[in-house]
């Protein structure tokens, strides 16, 4: 369907003082420093002064079954994305939309782009301020039923007031999309929102604002037991009347321009991390400048407070 176009905190402790706190123990001065609150809104804070471990999050999010799950540990200039899934289901780099302008390129392995304890990797989506027609963003190519039983999650940090896309599915791997939701999304607003399309925009968002440039951790869920957000472990909206979304027809074609070829069957979209189309969804831009880390895709499965909470548990301490 066509859109109508109306168109947890962990901070980065300074050098000085880490290298300093690190000489005097005696540890090693190579270790990413980060601080986290004990829980959200808190004033009081921890401080993890190496790592000498690796953090148990990735094994947790394995052990769950997902479809892809992307750590975003690339080299810069990366064209794929390795899926930790054990599925084997690698991600694409595209650098814009072929029919567009060039957009900034994405980076991946910046210095402290890495939002879970003890990974410095992280993809940092370029600031493309009133750039609609081109973007930057991974996207999983191969052609996925519209389903209406799901989660994605992932880490996100940003300050933006413009809005941008986090992960959602798509009506194709390269275009700005006729079809798009099933989406995490930053608002204007700096608030986060779920977006389905059940005949009709519904946006699920969140309480609070979160692009206080701290790291957040957001899942959402589309099932039997409604439409739900969760924001850092908790249960921040659910809509248990709301179990469907958008089955797309008259998707775009598979391969860009010149290429062309067959649509997109209906009923099928991609599933894309990073920008696109959000005409009507209250975002002025498509991509996010911000960083998402560890993004991840459940088909068919929705996933429970106690899993989404546990997860959060693994990294946040």
């Amino acid at each position: 369907m066509p859109r109508r176009s109306p168109r947890s905190r962990i901070g980065l402790v300074t050098a000085s003082a880490a290298l300093a706190s690190l000489a005097m123990t005696g540890l090693s001065t190579t270790a990413a420093l980060y601080t986290n609150s004990a829980s959200l809104g808190a004033n009081t804070f921890t401080t993890r002064a190496a790592c000498s471990a690796g953090t148990a999050y990735p094994g947790a999010v394995k052990a769950l079954g997902p479809t892809f799950y992307y750590r975003f540990g690339e080299a810069a200039g990366a064209t794929t994305v390795a899926d930790f899934s054990g599925n084997g289901n690698t991600g694409t780099v595209r650098t814009s939309s072929p029919t567009a302008a060039v957009a900034p390129a994405l980076t991946f392995g910046a210095a402290n782009s890495g939002l879970i304890w003890c990974d410095a990797t992280g993809l940092t989506s370029p600031n493309i301020v009133g750039t609609l027609s081109s973007g930057s963003f991974v996207v999983w190519p191969s052609a996925r039923a519209n389903l209406n039983t799901f989660s994605i999650m992932a880490w996100v940090r940003t300050s933006t007031a413009t809005g941008g896309r986090i992960i959602g599915q798509s009506s194709s791997t390269w275009a700005k999309d006729v079809h798009y939701d099933r989406q995490l999304i930053f608002t204007d607003t700096g608030h986060v929102a779920f977006d389905i399309y059940p005949g009709f925009n519904y946006a699920m968002v969140s309480t609070a604002a979160l692009n206080n440039g701290l790291p957040h951790f957001l899942v959402a869920t589309l099932g039997p037991a409604g439409a739900t957000l969760y924001v850092d472990g908790v249960l921040d909206k659910t809509d248990v009347t709301r179990t469907t979304a958008e089955t797309y027809t008259n998707n775009e074609n598979v391969n860009p321009p010149p290429a062309g070829g067959p649509k997109t069957p209906d009923g099928q979209g991609y599933w894309r991390v990073g920008w696109d189309n959000l005409a009507s969804w209250g975002a002025t831009d498509y991509g996010l400048s911000g960083v998402i880390d560890e993004a991840a895709l459940f088909e068919n499965q929705q996933l429970t407070g106690a899993q989404v909470s546990a997860l959060w548990a693994k990294n946040h301490w």
